[in-house]
């Protein structure tokens, strides 16, 4: 049943698939690349976050320990 439907299909029928599945694995690339680079882009700032508080729990130990 399956296979008789694509009988029936003409030469711009089947370049329309093939240009239509080479826009989808272009799409599935580039939205994978951009979801890794945000994923990137998040740690990194929850890194400086981290590295914040800690710069400032140690300034405040420093300034405990002067006194």
């Amino acid at each position: 049943m399956v296979i008789g439907m694509f009988d029936s299909w003409g030469v711009s029928d089947w370049l329309i698939l093939v240009i239509d599945l080479i826009a989808i694995a272009i799409i599935v690339r580039f939205l994978s690349w951009k979801i890794k680079h945000k994923l990137a882009e998040v740690e990194q700032r929850q890194q400086f976050s981290i590295d914040k508080r800690k710069k400032k729990r140690e300034l405040l130990l420093s300034g405990t320990q002067e006194e």
